[in-house]
């Protein structure tokens, strides 16, 4: 008699850890999509941008862009917020010309493409969590320069 009960307690743990196991593979745990918000920005000498649209970037970012780069005045040109699937790809439009694709990885990274007049300009992989931010950019002329600021967006 113990040895049947032994055997019935077996055959429902083995129909237990079958039933969850089709559970957990008809219903995957969804990650949760990761959003991003970008900035475009102009970097110049000059005091004033030929744009009247375009305003100074807040204090705290000219600083931190100031650090590594080497124009006196960061004008903010667009803002654009936005979703990017878990573990997929999302592309964000920019400018007429500046068209920036983000895939999210494994982690923390996060693989940049940067496409410039619908060419791919630069392909990258940067590091991404709450509170950081990287920038990727490129020359303009006059000796002035535009970057892009991707930052994890928070909503607080």
């Amino acid at each position: 008699m113990i040895s049947s009960l032994k055997s019935s307690a077996k055959s429902c743990a083995r129909f237990f850890l079958v039933l969850l196991l089709a559970v957990s593979l008809a219903n995957p745990v969804q990650a949760a999509q990761l959003k991003v918000e970008l900035k475009l920005i102009w970097g110049t000498n000059d005091k004033k941008s030929p744009d009247p649209t375009h305003k100074l970037v807040d204090d705290a970012t000219a600083a931190k862009l100031r650090k590594v780069f080497t124009w006196t005045n960061y004008f903010e040109v667009n803002r654009v917020t936005g979703m990017i699937p878990s573990r997929g790809t999302n592309q964000f439009v920019m400018s007429k010309k500046c068209t920036i694709e983000i895939t999210e990885l494994k982690g923390l990274e996060v693989e940049v493409t940067l496409i410039g007049e619908g060419k791919r300009v630069n392909k990258t992989t940067h590091h991404l969590a709450k509170g950081e931010w990287f920038t990727i950019g490129g020359e303009d002329k006059n000796g002035c320069a535009w970057f892009i600021v991707v930052t994890e967006f928070d909503e607080k």
